[in-house]
């Protein structure tokens, strides 16, 4: 073998090592509400761990026992802002992983094992259900097989109120199972003082519009001079005159003309507790957005 024939074998073999160890290859690490539990690999969050605490920069002290927490969350953020990634809210997504991958070349990390698998990805949708409490989990069931399958035409959502969980389906199986929150039964109206029933509405409905960032009408804040004077429920604001900027709805999927819909929220609970609107986490959200369309059917049950 020639010697540029060797160099390039040794260059193949090195990246093909570095490639089974690189933050790269992980899923998205913690979803972004503190509600939610961190379903990654514990192996791959203590290796998370160990490449914060070889930033001199930063000089951490965490402990690498795979948990995700505050102090792990609150050194992501760190390093966040170190490397100016945002947005800075301590979810290590892919600028972050990418980040991590350029400053921990040299480190030894433990072994991911090949035969275990994080809760997300359990094998089928009934093992999933067997091994996780529906109601009280905020586990996600994904199958990606399914999910690369899907072709908005394909697709229909279902909502059970019940255990406050949406499911995705494609071709009429369970390719997404999810945590959400629908309606509150009893609401404080603020402007008007009464108690009012805000339960999400039981029926079968059809996605009439998506928009990637839509903004409340009903929550928000209100700027004057450039500062926030207010920021809440606007029907709770009886200040001067200022500026009302709606907060944002990632990833809006309307249902009806009254305003009910499907949304990205940080509060995500097993209780109902919303407007009428159902939240689902970031990814969740994301993920659906992505895969139904204008038309797609919804049903909501409970």
């Amino acid at each position: 073998m020639t010697i540029p024939k060797i160099l390039l074998a040794s260059a193949v073999l090195f990246s093909f090592s570095y490639a089974k160890h690189t933050f790269k290859t992980y899923d998205d690490l913690c979803e972004k509400s503190e509600q939610q539990e961190c379903i990654n690999d514990k192996t791959q969050v203590k290796n998370l761990q160990i490449a914060l605490n070889a930033n001199k920069k930063l000089k951490l002290n965490l402990k690498v026992d795979g948990k995700w927490g505050k102090s792990t969350k609150s050194a992501v953020i760190k390093f966040q802002k170190e490397y100016k990634l945002k947005p800075m809210v301590g979810y290590v997504g892919t600028k972050t992983k990418r980040q991590l991958d350029k400053v921990s070349k040299n480190i030894t990390f433990k072994k991911i094992s090949k035969t275990k698998k994080s809760n997300s990805k359990e094998k089928a949708y009934s093992d999933f259900r067997k091994k996780t409490n529906l109601k009280k989990s905020y586990k996600v069931f994904k199958n990606n097989s399914l999910l690369s399958k899907a072709n908005k035409r394909n697709t229909k959502l279902k909502v059970d109120i019940s255990e406050q969980r949406v499911r995705l389906y494609v071709d009429g199986k369970v390719a997404l199972c999810s945590p959400c929150t629908t309606g509150a039964k009893r609401k404080l109206e603020p402007n008007s003082g009464a108690i009012r029933d805000k339960r999400t509405p039981k029926g079968t409905f059809k996605i009439q519009e998506k928009i990637v960032d839509k903004r409340s009408t009903i929550f928000g804040r209100y700027y004057r001079g450039g500062k926030i004077v207010y920021k809440g429920d606007k029907r709770k604001y009886h200040g001067k005159k200022a500026k009302y900027v709606g907060a944002s709805l990632q990833n809006w999927m309307r249902l009806t003309s009254s305003g009910i819909g499907l949304h990205a929220s940080k509060y995500i609970k097993r209780t109902p507790g919303t407007n009428g609107c159902i939240r689902l986490p970031y990814k969740v959200a994301k993920t659906i957005f992505a895969k139904v369309n204008a038309g797609t059917k919804v049903s909501i049950v409970n």
